[in-house]
């Protein structure tokens, strides 16, 4: 009876000492740096650092036991940081839905406005793969005018590292045209995330991510995307217009009249319009709508230009009238080849367009 009491406590103690002979070594000095998204996105991600003991080690991320490796190639990989369970990062979910922390709507070109519903601290546009700064800081209830400056991505946004910055900017960059709010870092509505063992360091930087709200055929309409797609008048009626943007140095060499009902027509239309200016304003975003572009080709001198006085719309045809501009005799112009040219947007979705000058003569015979 006795030997086999002792057998069993030497059974017990051998499987306690198998156990703890296979946990991992938690990792030192670690260091946990989060990233909460919201509004388009309710991805949570965190990068681990820290130092591993025989390159290997564990952790604990709101229960969860999560093991770590050095670090893999991937997309949100940083110098330094730690595989988490086989990945870049540790990913989760945010548990707070918040309204707009910021409405930014496009005007012309390269004019935005920025209305702050809640203290935010700065404000991103990322289009065709490039970043722009909008703001900076704003107090709830505020609103600016600004023009988009080219940056560096994400790089000085919240509590971001250089490196993290940068793989954030180049994967949030693949997801078209968006609107990042930096929210403020004590503001944020989810908890950090509990880690053990506990970390000697916690970053967190909340991101708010949002379609740009664009201005459709009047000043105090808007639409973004996801809308309802208008429909277009059967018979030929008035239709109201915006004019995106306006130059006199266009690529195009010869009069043309493009129309594009697409993003992708419209992002080829947009780099005939300005690819002799940088750097090149951000895309404007059309959804259900028709956006057409009217250039005047090589013109000798200034003092030439058009401008739109109306839109008919009849089925899935454009009737548009525009006034033609030339230098009188004796103006003064300069003295330089210029290329005018102007985009306008309608709402709907058209397939045709015919162009007209102020006399009804056609601008394309």
């Amino acid at each position: 009876m006795k030997n086999s009491t002792g057998l069993k406590l030497a059974a017990a103690l051998l499987g306690t000492g198998l156990l703890a002979g296979c946990t991992m070594s938690g990792p030192s000095n670690i260091s946990v740096h989060e990233v909460l998204l919201y509004g388009s996105s309710q991805d949570r991600l965190a990068w681990v650092y820290g130092n591993l003991s025989g390159g290997q080690g564990s952790l604990s991320i709101d229960g969860k036991a999560l093991a770590l490796r050095p670090q893999t190639a991937g997309d949100l990989a940083t110098p330094g940081s730690l595989n988490v369970g086989g990945a870049n990062v540790y990913k989760g979910r945010t548990r707070s839905l918040l309204p707009p922390e910021s409405v930014v709507q496009q005007g012309t070109a390269n004019a935005y406005t920025i209305s702050a519903t809640q203290d935010i601290d700065a404000t991103y546009l990322v289009s065709g793969g490039t970043w722009y700064q909008l703001s900076g800081a704003l107090a709830a209830g505020s609103s600016v005018q600004a023009s988009a400056q080219t940056v560096s991505g994400l790089v000085g946004a919240g509590q971001l590292t250089g490196s993290e910055a940068a793989v954030l900017s180049g994967v949030l960059a693949k997801q078209g045209v968006l609107v990042v709010t930096v929210l403020p870092a004590g503001a944020l509505p989810d908890a950090a995330l509990k880690v053990e063992p506990a970390p000697t360091e916690t970053k967190r930087t909340g991101l708010y991510l949002q379609p740009l709200s664009v201005a459709t055929a009047t000043s105090t309409t808007t639409t973004t995307t996801g809308g309802n797609v208008s429909s277009i008048p059967a018979t030929s009626s008035t239709v109201g217009f915006r004019e995106v943007a306006s130059g006199n140095n266009a690529q195009a060499s010869s009069v043309s009249v493009v129309l594009a009902n697409s993003q992708s027509a419209l992002d080829a239309l947009w780099n005939t319009a300005y690819a002799r200016q940088v750097p090149v304003p951000p895309t404007p975003i059309i959804v259900s709508q028709t956006a057409v572009g009217i250039f005047l080709g090589s013109r000798p001198t200034g003092g030439y230009g058009l401008t739109v006085q109306s839109v008919r719309a009849s089925g899935s045809a454009l009737e548009i009238t525009v006034n033609l501009r030339s230098p009188g005799s004796g103006t003064i112009t300069t003295q330089s080849i210029t290329s005018p040219w102007t985009i306008v947007s309608v709402q709907g979705l058209y397939r045709t367009v015919t162009v007209r000058d102020q006399n009804g003569q056609l601008l394309i015979p």
